[in-house]
């Protein structure tokens, strides 16, 4: 791979609309207020209906499926996908509605789902196993790495600051061309060092940020000389047997029955056919949110972050889910009391991880679909985390 970061001078790109990355940070923070409210809904003691004539029922019954379709009907959102885990394995899993909202073809077991920020979670894993391998360490620098090329008040900021978003590396949108061929690594380069030549924000504070991880993944492939995607695969990714695991929109295979994310506009669901250049971030940005899995594969990784995998050093998983700055996010993952959790979205997708570390339980829910506005497809992925976390905790 060329190394070409800090010797090219900075392109002058036709002011796209950079993908709407402005879109996916509102979604954090609305999301985060859902959070504030009610996490999973997996208490005991609250397991109310969704209505008085629809019982939730307990993991395992026939009522699953009811409980999904009304969901469905009641948020007008194309299709979804859920699953809860335990220290047993998989308790109960559902995919369920249609691959576009302009046809009639159901969605099936194994279909691919888009992650979104969820990534970055497997972003900071990498680089957690690449320091189990002694390519670099927690407080390698961006100094180390490069010399020159961008503002000298970025040479300091370290791996750590740049997993947790605390690097002063601000949320301000890169124009990225979606039509642009090069290599992506070559593109993924400018935009990091058209983020280096930006002010810099305050050191130690969070600001939550995709240009943070873009930067973190061009120091990996600075380091290694090998792009994001062939670690992903070669250190994470194969060695897990995540088989059905890739980057970019679903469904280009040609699958009638892939989902395909959707966008609402004008009130309306607009499918977005995956061979479209707007049907997912740029690709430049696949450290911060590329990633698409399936159900299954998904559980290997949550596996491991259960420490039931081999391939990362137990202090080194610590390390991933410990508080950075008393901010309530760690590395590539935000933490309440119990667990860490993650959402993403790329503005037709929107996903939800959850996974209490205390009691090995997971929630994982995603739909193929998102509004801006929140009205839509966040309440339906809560209220699905809801009744999927309800559910196991009446059967227990």
């Amino acid at each position: 791979m060329v190394n070409k970061f800090f010797k090219r001078q900075i392109p002058v790109l036709p002011l796209w609309q950079s993908f709407k990355i402005n879109d996916m940070r509102a979604g954090f923070l609305i999301l985060l207020g859902f959070f504030g409210m009610s996490l999973v809904g997996c208490d005991k003691d609250d397991h109310n209906p969704i209505e008085p004539t629809l019982e939730v029922g307990v993991a395992g019954d026939t009522l699953l499926e009811p409980n999904m379709k009304k969901i469905l009907e009641d948020y007008s959102i194309p299709g979804l996908a859920s699953l809860t885990l335990d220290s047993n394995g998989v308790v109960e899993e559902v995919e369920i509605g249609i691959q576009s909202i302009d046809g009639e073809n159901e969605i099936i077991q194994n279909s691919k789902w888009h992650l979104g920020s969820i990534t970055k979670s497997m972003t900071a894993t990498l680089v957690g196993i690449l320091v189990d391998h002694g390519y670099l360490s927690w407080n390698t620098t961006i100094g180390d790495v490069a010399s020159e090329g961008y503002l000298e008040d970025y040479k300091d900021v370290t791996m750590v600051q740049l997993l947790s978003h605390t690097g002063g590396i601000l949320a301000e949108d890169y124009p990225v061309d979606p039509s642009d061929t090069r290599d992506v690594s070559e593109i993924r380069q400018e935009w990091a060092l058209a983020v280096l030549n930006q002010p810099q924000g305050q050191i130690g504070t969070f600001s939550y940020s995709n240009n943070s991880y873009v930067v973190a993944g061009v120091m990996l492939e600075l380091i290694t000389q090998t792009s994001w995607e062939e670690l992903m695969e070669t250190f994470l990714l194969a060695p897990l047997g995540m088989t059905q695991t890739g980057f970019g929109a679903p469904g280009k295979n040609g699958n009638a029955h892939e989902p395909w994310g959707h966008h609402l506009e004008g009130g309306e669901w607009s499918p977005k056919n995956p061979t479209d250049i707007f049907s997912d971030n740029p690709m430049a940005l696949g450290p911060g949110g590329t990633v698409h899995t399936t159900l299954n594969d998904l559980t290997k990784y949550i596996d491991l972050h259960l420490g039931e995998s081999s391939i990362i050093n137990a202090s080194t998983l610590e390390m991933l889910h410990t508080e950075v700055n008393d901010s309530g996010y760690a590395l590539g993952w935000n933490i309440n009391e119990n667990g860490i959790f993650h959402s993403g979205s790329n503005t037709n997708w929107f996903a939800q991880l959850y996974i209490d570390l205390d009691n090995n339980f997971v929630n994982f829910a995603v739909t193929n679909s998102y509004d801006l506005q929140g009205e839509r497809s966040i309440p339906a992925i809560m209220e699905t985390m809801r009744v999927m976390g309800t559910r196991y905790a009446n059967s227990q």
